[in-house]
């Protein structure tokens, strides 16, 4: 049970450190109006950004194959489909890396041939700018949404966690596949009050999440669990 509690352990400091690098991968210049001069001047902290966005892809991967052989056990379909889609969620993540780079390029080539073609340096601009902000913040927490509904979801059937942390934890799902939805069709923009509004109640989550099973890990009955399962056996 010692190895149980230090892998739970470390699964809830996965989560804290996603949500400290997802912080620091949010690259305010390019987020700025003036992304194609502003980025080039500023281009170690587009780096910096790009780094930790791929830590975050890291830590979601981490997080995933820690827990999976923990959950399995329980509810095989739901682990499976909680891994494929943190997989799916981590590649999505790695091709916005990769956008925030070319942003970064783009930039600096715009710096340098300012008097050429203005035109086409902003609409190339901007249709990476608005192809990252779908990764990052459309189809990224689209597919990491839904893996966290069937992880919520196996969490509430199989009592592991508290049942109210696995019922804030749909809720907070939904709300912030909800958001996602709306910045799809335009209804709201990314870094609003009302966006962040609804994914603020997932931020909570996980944050009580985290520390949660790093000084509690999981319930008693992964203890009845295991039991059954060794009565069984033998």
């Amino acid at each position: 049970m010692k190895a149980l509690k230090r892998k739970t352990s470390l699964a809830g400091l996965l989560i804290i450190i996603g949500m400290i690098t997802g912080v620091f991968s949010i690259s305010s210049v390019v987020d700025s109006p003036d992304y194609l001069t502003e980025a080039a001047s500023n281009a170690n902290q587009v780096i910096i950004s790009t780094i930790f966005q791929f830590i975050l892809l890291l830590t979601y991967l981490a997080f995933a194959i820690l827990l999976f052989p923990l959950i399995k056990r329980f509810n095989n379909g739901l682990s499976i489909g909680f891994l494929s889609f943190r997989i799916l969620t981590s590649a999505i993540l790695a091709f916005g890396t990769i956008i925030l780079m070319s942003i970064l390029a783009l930039s600096q080539e715009f710096v340098k041939n300012a008097s050429e073609s203005i035109l086409i340096f902003e609409a190339l601009g901007n249709v990476l700018k608005t192809t990252r902000d779908y990764i990052n913040h459309v189809f990224m927490v689209l597919t990491l949404g839904i893996g966290n509904l069937l992880l919520y979801l196996l969490f509430l059937k199989s009592k592991l966690i508290p049942k109210w942390l696995s019922v804030w934890g749909i809720l907070g799902t939904v709300l912030s596949v909800f958001a996602s939805l709306l910045l799809l069709f335009q209804v709201v923009e990314v870094i609003t009050p009302q966006y962040l509004i609804l994914n603020a109640p997932t931020a909570i989550l996980e944050l009580i999440l985290g520390f949660w099973l790093i000084i509690k890990g999981f319930n008693e009955v992964y203890d009845s669990e295991s039991s059954a399962n060794n009565l069984q056996t033998n």
